[in-house]
């Protein structure tokens, strides 16, 4: 719902609008009034204002300077002018500044209500979608390199699946039907006087010589953990043709790996850097390049000799792992391993999708000692460190539940320490959302009491949001959730049951009993009562 912002500083002309707004106007808005400049900003730095109605003549910053402070925080937000002046050059001054109209107090109700409905008739047109659109595609190409590198990293590391769809917002000239030479470079040393910004420069020059050596190639660039390189690489479509064959294949393959020793030569030459180079030997499909990929940086992890400038293909891993089919599913373990420890307890069934996939890899690797280690300490460190990230958790360390958490030397089997670890994750997701429900329990029940303590004050969602310290859109979204109801409708119940028992049960005269329930005057109250209950108060008390 947009908001609208009332500001005079003659407090009856406020809560007269405010009141006509609410109860007559036949539009929904946000109401909000302030009765100076200084209490006007004090709302605009709390939420969005969409249309502000200000009075030109106010002591202290006038509606005109007001109005250039409104505009630089919210440039889109609509402002009207209530004079008690018909002045032409206020008129003027107020045009150029921006406002879209300016009426007088004298003139009513009616204009007031037009000219907000002029307002929200040009906020509604700011808004369509087809603008929207558009400037979210201009942003997008501001930022499209990053999110480029950052799409190609999700690849590699399993986080992200291959979309064309993706792939062509993102400007990536790569196909999702085919697969892809996958090649991850490394910066062998670093001088030790250069910053990160060095560093992050130079992987980007590393990148665009890599691309100008690949130029008869699609290529797509990100950056590994390791920094320096990430790419994957498909031939040309005219070098895709019904005729090719496989050997056309390989030789591509050939002249593509063939060119690191080229981008080597013209790194160690114009950037004065050591780079070592792994590449795939032959396209790999989308779904194993995390898998691939993580088998490449492992051949660079572990190298050869000096382990500097080196020119790898994962050719080489058929010297020394006789077992294929084992070194796969180790790597795909490891990898998924990756995927899992770089996810947020937030999400519920990734966790949990993971964890299992994770599990039914491990079983095939029960001989891995070292792995399953790896996976267990991982996974036990990222249950550990959420505990100890959340105070409310510090219970849960001494929870016997959780102490095998510490050693997998403390089950029986490897089905026992999966078991527990699958019941270790329920844990923490029970003991999170056990603390959502109760926090967000608390926080509308300590609402609920404030708003029966002061039902003769102002009970708007921003005060009541500064209780306890939240948005107010979010407030409102929660207060429903938890209670079943919006807030108005919870206020408008409260002073309602007030009113009557006041009514019933005390010889307070109308106007008293106006004010102890939030109204301003016996009139406001009475229309509210007979729009409740169909009859007027007086009426009620007759009858009780």
């Amino acid at each position: 719902m947009q908001r609208i912002m009332v500001v005079d500083n003659e407090p009856n002309i406020v809560r007269g609008i405010k009141q006509m707004l609410e109860e007559e106007a036949p539009f929904e808005l946000d109401v909000y009034g302030a009765y100076s400049s200084e209490e006007a900003l004090r709302l605009l730095g709390q939420m969005k204002i969409d249309i502000a109605l200000l009075d030109i003549r106010m002591p202290g910053m006038n509606g005109l300077e007001l109005q250039a402070r409104i505009v630089a925080q919210w440039p889109q937000c609509r402002v009207i002018f209530l004079s008690g002046y018909d002045d032409f050059s206020f008129i003027q001054a107020a045009l150029r500044g921006g406002s879209i109209d300016y009426i007088l107090k004298s003139d009513g109700d009616e204009a007031i209500i037009q000219a907000i409905q002029k307002a929200l008739d040009e906020l509604n047109r700011a808004l369509e979608s087809d603008r929207l659109i558009e400037r979210a595609r201009q942003q997008l190409q501001l930022s499209i390199g990053m999110l480029q590198k950052d799409y190609i990293y999700r690849i590699a590391s399993g986080l992200s699946g291959i979309s064309q769809q993706r792939l062509d917002e993102l400007s990536i000239p790569l196909r999702a039907d085919r697969g892809a030479l996958p090649v991850i470079a490394r910066v062998d040393s670093w001088p030790a006087s250069y910053s990160d910004g060095d560093k992050a420069l130079l992987d980007y020059a590393i990148q665009n010589i890599a691309g100008e050596y690949w130029a008869g190639s699609r290529f797509a660039a990100g950056s590994p953990d390791s920094g320096a390189l990430l790419a994957f690489l498909q031939a040309e479509p005219d070098q895709e043709t019904d005729d090719s064959t496989a050997d056309d294949s390989v030789r591509w393959i050939r002249y593509v790996t063939g060119q690191l020793e080229s981008i080597q030569a013209a790194c160690k030459r114009y950037l004065q850097l050591s780079v070592s180079f792994a590449a795939g030997s032959k396209l790999t499909p989308w779904s194993g390049m995390p898998v691939k990929c993580a088998e490449l940086r492992q051949i660079l992890f572990f190298g050869f000799g000096t382990r500097t400038e080196m020119l790898l293909t994962d050719g080489v891993s058929m010297n020394f792992e006789p077992d294929q089919d084992a070194s796969a599913v180790a790597l795909q373990a490891s990898s998924k391993l990756r995927q899992l420890l770089a996810s947020d307890l937030g999400s519920e069934s990734r966790i949990r999708r993971e964890f299992e996939e994770l599990a039914e890899l491990s079983r095939q690797l029960i001989h891995r000692k070292a792995f399953l280690y790896e996976m267990y300490n991982g996974i036990a460190y990222m249950l550990l460190s959420a505990v100890n990230q959340h105070a409310k958790w510090n219970e849960l360390a001494t929870d016997d539940r959780l102490g095998k958490l510490y050693s997998l030397a403390a089950h029986g089997s490897w089905e026992d320490a999966l078991q527990y670890l699958r019941e270790a994750i329920e844990l923490l997701l029970a003991a999170r959302d056990r603390e959502s429900e109760a926090g967000a329990h608390a926080l509308v029940a300590k609402l609920k009491a404030y708003m029966e303590g002061h039902l003769d004050e102002e009970l708007s969602l921003v005060r009541l949001a500064e209780i306890v310290y939240l948005n107010p859109t979010y407030l409102s979204r929660l207060f429903k959730q938890q209670s079943g109801q919006g807030v108005s409708q919870y206020i408008t119940e409260l002073r309602l049951t007030r009113a009557k028992d006041l009514l019933r049960d005390s010889k307070l005269k109308i106007h008293e009993i106006a004010l102890k329930v939030g109204f301003d005057s016996a009139t406001s109250f009475g229309r509210f009562f007979k729009r409740e209950l169909n009859r007027t108060p007086q009426e009620y008390r007759d009858e009780a």
